[in-house]
């Protein structure tokens, strides 16, 4: 009877229990709703829409983070407009491509199973070279010996200079950066005082740049590197609401030699580059013998496809 009546708890006992419960969880779930409200509050994108088709909306803040740096530094409207009207587009394009389920059509499923195919060796490849990344790795004794090995390869195709670049928001900005430099102000204290995109310019100056692509996003600029001596600063220059200037300080020849540093990462990509096909190679081979030896690969032999093929020749009238 004792452990009969041990086992049995009375109606009234189990509400109160479960009073008490709702009383101490209800707070804390409160809260937490409340905090989830927050965060979500915080990431709500509240700057206003750009356009809308259908259902379908873009804000300002969506197209400046699509929008690339370099392009929205050029002419911020412009960018932006043309990311609106081609948005607009796409989204017309795949609302209608909805609106008729474009999706059930063979050429569409065609063409998803092609990339579903792609995706998959895709995916299967950096699998192979995520298991091996330590055999990927590229010293810089290594870039260094194919360098040494491969020097009479690498020659410069045409001119290569090195140069400053001055932007700034006003004329007066441009001229006072311009005096300072010539009076032997540091590039670092010009650059940063003046400039706009400072730490951009900072680095492209430390960089050689062939004749044919430097500043030419800005063909006076270039034109002037074409004509200008060493040390030589440019005259200002006015182009899209801003103000520019550059200073020519070292170049390079066509047919010279480039220095080893100019080229280490991109010997470090061709490295990387045949390791990866060496592993991927390898791998490829390993599974290729397996399912040979397991008589999973069946295939036509070279005779018996001519063969065929001397069959339809034949057949065709």
């Amino acid at each position: 009877m004792k452990n009969m009546m041990s086992g049995f708890i009375p109606t009234e006992f189990n509400n109160m229990k479960l009073e008490k419960l709702i009383k101490v969880v209800a707070p804390l779930l409160l809260m937490a709703l409340y905090l989830a409200a927050c965060e979500t509050a915080a990431d709500t994108d509240i700057s206003p829409v750009i356009a809308s088709v259908g259902n379908s909306s873009v804000t300002l803040d969506e197209a400046i983070e699509q929008i690339p740096d370099i392009i929205l530094a050029q002419d911020s409207l412009a960018a932006i407009t043309n990311f609106k009207e081609q948005w607009i587009k796409s989204q017309l394009k795949i609302q209608e491509a909805d609106r008729i389920q474009i999706w059930n059509t063979p050429e569409f499923q065609k063409r998803m199973e092609r990339q579903r195919v792609q995706l998959m060796e895709n995916v299967l490849t950096e699998y192979i070279l995520a298991e091996h990344s330590e055999q990927l790795e590229v010293t810089r004794d290594e870039a260094q010996n194919y360098f040494q090995a491969h020097k009479d390869k690498f020659v410069l195709d045409e001119r290569y200079v090195r140069f400053r670049h001055v932007t700034t928001s006003t004329r007066t900005e441009a001229e006072n950066a311009r005096r300072d430099l010539m009076r032997g102000v540091s590039w670092n204290d010009v650059v940063n005082t003046y400039s706009l995109q400072s730490e951009l310019k900072l680095r492209e100056s430390s960089q050689f740049w062939p004749i044919s692509v430097a500043a030419a996003d800005i063909p006076m600029l270039n034109r002037y590197l074409n004509v200008i001596g060493l040390s030589e600063i440019s005259p200002i220059y006015q182009f899209r609401g801003q103000f520019h200037f550059v200073q020519l300080m070292e170049e390079r020849n066509e047919g010279d030699h480039p220095d080893f540093d100019w080229l280490i990462p991109q010997i470090e990509d061709w490295l990387r580059l045949e390791k990866s096909q060496r592993i991927t190679k390898a791998f490829i081979r390993n599974l290729y013998l397996k399912a040979e030896s397991n008589n999973e690969i069946k295939q036509m032999s070279a005779t018996e496809i001519s063969d065929y093929l001397k069959n339809l020749e034949s057949d065709t009238p």
